[in-house]
């Protein structure tokens, strides 16, 4: 199967971990720019982009209202975008919404493709914008995107104008923490980039180390083969920093988009700004 889908060859060689940094770190013009923000499960991220090119990410943890007020000020953005997946600080609005002209992504918020889902409602804001990314980069094109985040998602874009919906499984960081936690003697493995996953484990940390990595990537061609099935031409994309351990596998067959989401919660900026 990989063989026969070798024909994406766009980003061969490239090493994931190596355009997953900080883009444009030193950048200091005063010139305005829009803002995405974007609040994970665990991390937050605010990027900067100025005549549709993205200039500076910044990824954190926890910032207190104060920090990133001086972010915003930095920037000097006019318009942005704030897409979360969880709750956010109500002083945080108050800054936002004091600071800036900003679009809250939700699932009511206009988009530049139609979603053929079921229940747009619970629909992942990181999903649809993941999805307006997509139909950026390959217009026309059918997508498969796959996104390492603390979920696995995947996710079909056709002709670079549907969302077709996909499927959401267990991240890998959520695979180790299942194993220890529902048994009583496997141990917590949470530096498990550092641990060996050739087949077959040696110790009981390597056998869990390799389960995960090597299901995980089982699962991904699985999901390749049920997509390509559908669309002759399929491009394959992934975005998400637990990627990596996959790219020398995967290496002649996926596109790396370490900054997909951001770039699409900007494409949904413009296009909310033009319709003004």
């Amino acid at each position: 199967m990989l063989y026969r889908l070798s024909y994406i060859t766009g980003l061969a060689g490239r090493k994931y971990k190596d355009i997953f940094k900080t883009v444009n770190k030193n950048h200091t013009s005063t010139k305005k720019t829009d803002l995405v923000i974007d609040i994970g499960n665990s991390r937050i991220k605010m990027a900067s982009f100025r005549d549709d090119k993205l200039l500076e990410v910044i990824s954190f943890r926890k910032k207190s209202v104060d920090e990133i007020s001086g972010l915003i000020s930095k920037f000097g953005s006019r318009h942005a975008i704030l897409s979360t997946v969880t709750a956010v600080d109500p002083k945080l609005y108050d800054l936002l919404n004091q600071s800036l002209n900003i679009i809250e992504l939700k699932p009511d918020t206009p988009i530049p493709i139609e979603l053929d889902y079921d229940t747009p409602g619970t629909l992942g804001v990181d999903r649809i914008a993941n999805g307006v990314a997509a139909a950026k980069f390959y217009p026309g094109s059918d997508v498969l995107i796959i996104d390492f985040g603390t979920c696995i998602k995947y996710d079909l874009i056709e002709a670079g104008k549907f969302f077709r919906g996909g499927a959401i499984t267990p991240g890998l960081n959520m695979r180790f923490k299942s194993m220890h936690q529902m048994t009583g003697k496997l141990p917590l493995i949470t530096q498990w980039e550092s641990e060996k996953n050739t087949w077959p484990g040696k110790s009981t940390r390597h056998s869990m180390a390799s389960g995960v990595i090597q299901g995980v990537q089982g699962e991904m061609m699985q999901f390749i083969e049920l997509a390509a099935s559908d669309f002759d031409d399929l491009i394959i994309i992934s975005t998400g920093g637990d990627y990596t351990p996959f790219e020398k596998a995967f290496k002649n067959i996926i596109f790396a988009h370490p900054y997909l989401t951001l770039e699409g919660l900007h494409e949904i900026l413009k296009y909310n700004v033009n319709q003004d």
